[in-house]
């Protein structure tokens, strides 16, 4: 126990200098002797339960999982390619989100009569801002460059001339990750007036013809994802933010070896015993003359049983089945995991879908799940888009500032729901104008109370009912002459 010694010697000196007596230093080098004989004399207790195979018990393992490092998984980008490509779970832990986050929409602020060619034109870049938030959130940053057909390699150099901007036919985006062509220069933004203060002032990119073009920072719409402190941002992360699976890698690992040990368990669930005469001296090198005509034998059993679940036995052997009836409760074992992983990502309800607990229909989920949604967007996609509208709101020469706020996911949901409700309310009221109880005025304004208020209100007068009643017993009395 070197610590406590050292801890002992310090405190001794101390004592010293303060011109406390010998009795002391006795008192101290006595507690500490007897502490340190102590320490000496323990051994680890050995009656509890331990399997070295499996590290139950292990004191040494045991202290490895409550031990944290700064190894950070988020610069492994072939982990996160190898696991997007095998893992549907994986796959739509990072899809699903980065569409709906895009899917929810925002609303600007004001009532200026060129936002709607600042909405088309947002709303024209849907699949490349999925895209930029997707392979963000795949490896913890990504950029979109935005390109000008009119525009040359030096023009990309410097800051945006907004008016040769405004001559372009075509603005298109050009989306990596950070790991695919992607060189940030070291000089950052010093410009505190600017978006992108603190961020590089310029992208050496890569393009698909495998042509390199310098760009400035006014082009770029740098996406970082899972936001780092800055010891750890600016140093082990690069710059980027974190990648979406570096802190669900562990719940992934034990869901993978937890589906692995659930199918071994079934494999296993049947245990088949074949015995033959003379297999023993077989097995122990005893009797290698009838090695080939027992291996023979076996495979002809496989075979039968492969071909016709037949098993071809001689009349002297033996054949056995042993079930194993503890498979109950793995599926809620399952269940339980798949719910773990969705709370990690904050997807309750919607990762795996429909669950027999129905996750899928419980409402305070699908609220989180938005609640998540949201937070993300004004976490990670805010910067992009004010940035994004910034440029959009130049180029129609608008002089508002850029305010505008996202929608909820299930705002549009109950929208759509409204919409389908609608529908229904209208072939509705044509039915009923068809069979005459309506009129087409009865049915406009009926609509229209429907549309502004939700209320299905005819708004029929009472004499109008009485026409109906006068109307259905003619009708009646013609058909009773018609019998006659």
């Amino acid at each position: 126990m070197p610590g406590l010694q050292e801890e002992m010697l310090e405190l001794m000196m101390k004592a010293e200098k303060l011109g406390v007596g010998n009795d002391f230093e006795h008192r101290v080098t006595d507690s500490a002797q007897k502490i340190f004989e102590s320490a000496k004399e323990s051994v680890p207790m050995k009656d509890s339960y331990g399997n070295s195979l499996l590290s139950i018990g292990n004191k040494e393992v045991s202290e490895h999982f409550s031990n944290y490092n700064f190894d950070n998984d988020t610069l492994n980008w072939w982990l996160w390619l190898a696991l997007y490509n095998e893992s549907w779970v994986f796959r739509r832990v990072i899809d699903k989100p980065s569409q709906d986050m895009i899917r929810c929409g925002i609303t600007l602020a004001g009532s200026n009569p060129k936002f709607s060619n600042v909405m088309r034109k947002l709303q024209a870049k849907r699949t490349d801002f999925i895209n930029l938030l997707q392979w963000g959130s795949l490896f913890g940053g990504s950029i979109a460059c935005v390109l000008f057909d009119n525009f040359s390699d030096e023009d990309y150099k410097r800051p945006i001339n907004i008016e040769k901007a405004r001559k372009a036919k075509t603005m298109r985006f050009y989306v990596v990750d950070r790991w695919y062509g992607v060189a940030p220069s070291s000089e950052i933004v010093d410009d505190m007036n600017s978006i992108d203060y603190g961020k590089p002032q310029t992208y050496n990119v890569t393009f698909a013809d495998g042509v390199t073009k310098t760009m400035h920072h006014d082009f770029v719409l740098r996406y970082e994802h899972r936001t780092a402190p800055k010891l750890i941002k600016n140093g082990q992360l690069q710059g980027w933010g974190y990648a979406e699976g570096a802190h669900i890698l562990g719940e992934l690992r034990r869901d993978e070896k937890l589906k692995n040990s659930v199918q071994s368990l079934i494999d296993k669930s049947l245990i088949e015993v074949i015995k033959m005469a003379g297999m023993r001296g077989i097995f122990m090198g005893q009797d290698a003359e009838n090695e080939e005509q027992l291996r023979k034998r076996l495979e002809m059993v496989n075979w039968g049983r492969n071909f016709n679940s037949l098993t071809f036995l001689d009349k002297e052997d033996e054949y056995q089945e042993h079930g194993f009836a503890g498979l109950t409760g793995l599926s809620n074992l399952l269940e339980q995991n798949m719910w773990q992983i969705s709370a990690a990502v904050e997807m309750q309800g919607v990762l795996f879908g429909d669950l027999k607990q129905g996750f899928s229909n419980d409402v305070d989920a699908l609220e989180r799940y938005d609640e998540t949604i949201n937070g993300r967007c004004e976490s990670y996609l805010r910067p992009v888009y004010e940035k994004f509208l910034g440029l959009l709101f130049r180029l129609e020469d608008i002089d508002d500032k850029v305010e505008f706020t996202f929608d909820s996911l299930l705002v549009k949901k109950q929208d759509e729901d409204r919409i389908k409700g609608l529908s229904s309310f209208v072939d509705l009221c044509a039915k009923l104008q068809d069979a005459g109880v309506l009129t087409p005025k009865l049915t406009g304004q009926a609509l229209m109370k429907y549309v502004n208020k939700g209320e299905i209100n005819f708004g029929l007068t009472q004499d109008e009912l009485d026409k109906l009643d006068d109307k259905f017993e003619e009708e009646l009395e013609n058909i009773k002459i018609g019998e006659d």
